[in-house]
């Protein structure tokens, strides 16, 4: 009986297309446009997936595939400072979106344990560089990416090859003799050859020595309690959670949840997959649209709390975190170390959102290290009221050169219709504008 081809293989000239592009110098002219670079990458990925199909490979899968590489294709071709500016992302073109580099990481958080093909493809754009929402922070092994890298290389269907065994020598005496030093290498239009070449040695040998070090640690080979954990929590919608087994052996969980339901779901498979392990679960509801803030907002917020002067908010009209009925809604805000603009909003429980202002603005400009308050032009039908419970206030600030251009928001909107234009606003971003934000629960209540 035949065995089908991996997933991965056909789609091995796309990447090696792709990989070809993202060797040579970015400042340096190139025969093709970006437009004809893309009509090609296209072609190639029309033909993987027609050729995946006829193979029995599933049409989601098939579909998800596609999707993860135009978001990698993307990213390589923005590279080019040519190209950045001369065409629409393919993206947009081909899936009608522009929030790939997010989007890419929810398709990877949702795969399922039979779908180990498909996360070998994602797990292989990961290690040849795809960095998406996570761009600030670069490639020095740390980080989200490198946590997502190990977390899925212990789950692929083939196990990481080892490439750094010993090499046998016939003889020991010609190894001891110096070489002589080679005569430097003369720079040529065929430059690009070479980076090629490891581009297609990259396609045809998954995994070099360099990958297994540097993305796999000997640690993240062995399936863990906390690596099963981990995949296991990555399944649940809206939400964000972690597990850790430190030197006690505890396995400790630790995140937010949209609901009571998935609390008790999350407390039930742990507990399963623990069996005799002592488990230590701490974990916070946030609902809907909370939850959906949180995971946009994430990437951002974790750039603030590493900068030197990370942007604050605060809520001096509540006291211990609480909002009492009829007060107003006054917040200070400590800029962060470069100046900008800064937008604030305001969530409630019951799915709306609202946009608060500062001299009139919407989009406040600021300097390095200034205090702004807002909140305190609201009218009286913005005091706090009914429904109480929880609310969100967040604060994205980014330089002013890097705003896209927006129509204004109303005061008030949906939820909903808001965090769709908030996701492509911040995705139409540029990557030099490393946008930063910050988060504030408080509490509603009764008088």
């Amino acid at each position: 009986m035949t065995v089908a081809p991996r997933l991965f293989s056909f789609y091995a000239a796309a990447i090696g297309f792709g990989l070809a592009i993202d060797a040579q110098d970015p400042d340096a002219p190139v025969e093709s446009t970006g437009a004809e670079a893309q009509q090609r990458m296209r072609r190639l990925l029309e033909r993987a997936n027609t050729a995946a199909r006829a193979q029995g490979k599933s049409a989601a899968d098939v579909d998800s595939a596609a999707f993860a590489l135009t978001a990698w294709f993307d990213e390589v071709a923005g590279r080019r400072r040519d190209w950045a500016d001369a065409i629409a992302p393919l993206q947009l073109l081909w899936f009608n979106s522009t929030n790939a580099a997010t989007e890419f990481f929810h398709h990877l958080s949702a795969l399922q344990s039979d779908q180990g093909e498909l996360r070998e493809l994602y797990w292989y754009l990961l290690a040849i560089g795809f960095q998406g929402q996570y761009y600030f922070e670069g490639q020095n092994g740390a980080g989200e990416l490198a946590k997502l890298r190990a977390l899925h290389a212990a789950q692929l269907p083939q196990p990481l090859l080892e490439l750094q065994l010993p090499r046998p020598r016939l003889c020991a005496q010609p190894y001891t003799v110096p070489r002589a030093p080679a005569a430097a290498p003369q720079r040529d239009r065929r430059a690009w050859r070479w980076p090629l070449l490891v581009a297609l040695l990259l396609i045809l040998v998954p995994v070099g020595a360099w990958m297994a070090q540097q993305l796999a640690p000997p640690a993240a080979q062995a399936r863990t309690l906390a690596m099963q954990a981990n995949e296991q929590l990555q399944r649940h919608a809206c939400a964000v959670l972690n597990a850790e087994q430190a030197a006690d052996g505890v396995l400790r969980v630790n995140g937010f949840v949209p609901s009571a339901g998935t609390l008790a779901q999350v407390r039930q498979e742990i507990g399963a997959l623990a069996g005799a392990t002592p488990t230590e679960l701490s974990l916070q509801l946030r609902p809907w649209p909370y939850c959906e803030v949180v995971d946009i907002l994430q990437a951002h917020q974790l750039r603030n709390a590493r900068s030197r002067q990370p942007m604050a908010l605060e809520a001096p009209s509540a006291h211990d975190g609480v909002l009492r009925e009829g007060q107003s809604v006054v917040l200070q805000l400590r800029t962060p170390e470069r100046e900008g603009v800064v937008w604030v909003d305001y969530y409630t429980a019951d799915g709306a959102v609202l946009h608060l202002r500062a001299q009139g603005q919407r989009r406040v400009p600021f300097s390095a290290g200034q205090t702004v308050r807002l909140g305190e032009d609201l009218p009286s039908s913005w005091l706090v009221s009914p429904p109480f419970g929880t609310v969100l206030i967040t604060a994205v600030a980014l330089p002013a050169s890097g705003v896209p251009a927006s129509t204004e928001p109303p005061p008030y909107e949906l939820a909903s219709d808001y965090l769709l234009r908030l996701r492509e606003t911040l995705a139409a971003v540029s990557p030099d504008a490393r946008p930063v934000a910050d988060l504030l629960f408080l509490q509603t209540g009764e008088r």
